[in-house]
């Protein structure tokens, strides 16, 4: 079950209920059959299977669980009907998850035609509601009810309510377009109105402005153009702004930043002569306009994306060259030359790094400056040019954070030159300042002659229990704590956020759990035995993801790092689940365990279910279109939710990892950076690298995937410290 096997899970409950079991033995196996049957897919052999459970014969938490699973499987195989009343059951049995259930059964009852009967549920569910986001949750759903019986006051009343407290600014326009739809379906077109249009001009930014200003349009009720431009281009509705931009500045002289917002629209639009010729008028007709100084940095970027590079570069040096005290001239070097950089012209951008690090020091983006001008200069082999930039770094801004990364392309530049005393004696000093972190990992690479191939390919297994008795040991002193004071709180197990959230990881609601005792972890923030105790039971659970939140919170409240603590306290941050299978993918790919525990840790923190704004699934957290791309290379058959199976993930994810470092080389670096960010990208990155890592990291141009490569190097760290060593 916890790897993915659902049929599998499935016979075995099933074989093992044809035998006699305690209570509470079979109680367990009827709702491990059932979830296996529903994760399997298989909803109507799971309401067969469940219809047969012996409900008096089961304790009661158990029995909860059957009739909570068989709900479940009911709905999802078409009899809405039936799965209300099993979750009346589940209710009467006094589940802890009153608000949840309601609102499942209350959904129940909509499918099954039942309006007034869900609404009156919706109704019994809200002084259950633990918390306002789970409220406007059940009020919302009350009034789209309250709505389809025609109840408008009655709805209208929900949203009001949710408004009373909701702060979140787009989820308040969502509600007060929801708010204006009822006052027009109950025929209060006045007020209806007049609510779309405070809405469009409080929030013109949220896609509930758009929805409210296409109905204006339909009704007939004037938008002034500006701001229907500005509604239009926010929800990405580009050709509309443009046109009713152009309205706006032929009607009103005083429109200097209305030719920006339109230059940017013609530029999404692929129109750049048009572009530019707004941002001319900006540039020439408007110094008046708040977006004057930010006309000179688009028309740069837009000739740039024409690739006429000299062209921009003339333009931007137009403006230093006039304006060298303009508030705007600091973010416009630091703005125009990382947009050089990214453009390739590597001269143009160490010159404009090299003015803002000149001319104005005190900027905050001026360390940073200063570093890219060196990384430039070292990347065209000007090593002079580049430790100057960094010594001046190191001198003017000793305690920002680029002056640590100054130190260690110092290392850099006195072993180009055949320093290797100088060298080392930087990456001690780097190593000292930043040992656990990217930089610190990287010098102590440096200084032991290691790369990421160096890696074990077996772990140094121990007892999971090994050490715990001295890790509580030192809790205890660490803590100050005499006697036999426990290191479980008895009040942990009896909080209602707790039990609610044992009750429903018990049934695989998955997400509420997670959300139920994420809020009590959070509640206990500041408590170690508290942040232990949870860690322990959450691993007990099979809640990877949620021990190691707890255990690293723990280690962070000690501020002790994890290499540094007791083993068995930071093997509670740094586990290694699902060994079997990553051992098994690790030697059919020849990758180290440690790697793919890092980068499985970075992606996903160990949670099968986990899901990424870009629709990356799973515990290695794959795309559909790649995984349909691996199962064809592996020859097997696939389906998208197959990516939340761990067996699945893990192969998939081991796979797509080894495909990326022999398509470069047997380069991890890049194979990484290929896994985050595309093979595209790196590829282009590691063509101006020289064949250096280093500068290959700092060539990365997407934010997310440096972070990546930093996490899944310190990650790597804490693996190697506590699992490499002997064979398995």
């Amino acid at each position: 079950m916890r790897v993915g096997a659902f049929e599998e899970a499935a016979a075995a409950y099933a074989a093992a209920l044809q035998g006699a079991l305690p209570p509470e033995a079979a109680g367990e196996a009827w709702v491990g059959w059932g979830r296996a049957l529903l994760a399997a897919e298989q909803p109507a052999e799971a309401a067969r299977v469940l219809a047969q459970a012996p409900m008096e014969e089961l304790p009661p938490e158990w029995a909860r669980g059957v009739w909570t699973l068989r709900g479940d499987a009911q709905r999802a195989a078409g009899d809405p009907a039936g799965a209300a009343e099993a979750y009346r059951h589940a209710l009467g049995l006094g589940s802890p998850l009153t608000a949840e259930l309601r609102m499942r059964r209350a959904l129940a009852l909509q499918e099954a035609g039942r309006l007034e009967a869900a609404a009156a549920e919706l109704r019994a569910a809200l002084p259950a509601a633990r918390n306002p986001s789970q409220e406007a949750a059940i009020r919302e759903r009350l009034a789209e009810t309250l709505e389809a019986l025609q109840a408008y006051p009655a709805a209208l009343e929900q949203y009001e309510a949710i408004l009373a407290f909701a702060r979140n600014r787009a989820y308040r326009a969502y509600i007060e377009w929801r708010a204006a739809q009822v006052l027009l379906a109950a025929g209060q077109t006045a007020e209806g109105y007049a609510r779309l249009q405070q809405l469009i001009r409080e929030a013109p930014d949220t896609l509930a402005a758009y929805n409210a200003l296409v109905r204006l349009v339909e009704a007939g009720i004037p938008v002034p153009d500006d701001l229907r431009g500005r509604i239009d281009a926010a929800a990405g509705q580009c050709l509309p702004a443009v046109q009713a931009f152009e309205r706006w500045i032929a009607a009103h002289p005083d429109h200097g930043d209305i030719h920006y917002e339109a230059a940017r629209c013609y530029r999404d639009l692929g129109n750049l002569k048009a572009a530019h010729a707004h941002l001319d008028a900006l540039i020439r007709d408007h110094p008046e306009a708040s977006r004057w100084a930010e006309g000179w940095l688009e028309k740069g970027r837009l000739w740039l994306r024409s690739g006429a590079v000299e062209a921009a570069v003339a333009l931007w040096r137009q403006f230093l060259a006039r304006f060298p005290t303009h508030p705007f001239t600091p973010r416009l070097l630091y703005e125009a030359a990382r947009l050089l950089e990214r453009n390739g012209a590597e001269e143009a951008a160490e010159e404009f790094y090299r003015l803002l690090a000149e001319r104005f020091p005190a900027d905050p983006r001026a360390p940073e400056a200063r570093h890219r001008q060196g990384v430039l200069a070292y990347g065209r082999g000007d090593l002079d040019a580049a430790a100057a930039a960094w010594e001046a770094l190191r001198s003017q801004h000793p305690e920002a954070p680029e002056a640590l990364a100054a130190r260690f392309w110092l290392g850099k530049v006195a072993l180009a030159r055949g320093d290797r005393v100088r060298a080392e004696a930087e990456w001690q000093a780097v190593v000292a300042q930043a040992s656990g972190r990217f930089l610190g990992e990287r010098a102590r690479m440096l200084l032991q002659g290691e790369d990421l191939t160096d890696l074990p390919e077996t772990l140094d297994l121990l007892d999971p229990e090994a050490g715990r008795a001295e890790a509580e040991e030192w809790l205890r002193a660490r803590l100050g704590i005499t006697g036999t004071h426990p290191l479980s709180p008895s009040a942990l197990w009896e909080d209602p956020l707790w039990q609610a959230g044992a009750e429903a990881w018990r049934v695989g609601w998955v997400e509420e759990a997670r959300g139920l005792w994420t809020v009590l972890r959070q509640r206990v923030e500041g408590d170690p035995l508290a942040l232990y105790a949870l860690a322990l039971a959450f691993r007990e659970q099979g809640a990877d993801a949620l021990a190691v939140q707890a255990a690293a919170r723990l280690l962070a409240r000690l501020r002790v790092d994890p290499r540094e603590a007791p083993p068995f306290l930071a093997r509670l941050a740094y586990p290694v689940p699902y060994l079997d299978r990553v051992l098994e993918e690790a030697r059919r790919h020849r990758l180290s365990p440690l790697l793919l525990y890092a980068v499985m840790r970075q992606e996903s923190l160990f949670d099968p279910h986990a899901v990424s704004s870009a629709r990356a699934r799973g515990l290695m957290q794959i795309i559909p279109p790649t995984a349909r791309e691996i199962a064809e290379a592996l020859g097997q058959p696939y389906q998208e939710s197959w990516l939340h199976r761990p067996a699945v993930s893990i192969a998939f994810g081991a796979y797509y990892l080894a495909r990326q470092r022999d398509r470069f080389g047997g380069n991890l670096w890049v194979a990484l950076a290929a896994y985050n960010g595309g093979p595209g990208n790196a590829a282009r990155w590691w063509a101006t690298a020289r064949g250096d890592p280093d500068l290959f990291y700092e060539r990365i141009t997407l934010e997310e995937t440096r972070r990546y490569l930093e996490r899944v190097v310190e990650h790597l760290a804490v693996y190697r410290t506590l699992y490499a060593g002997r064979a398995e």
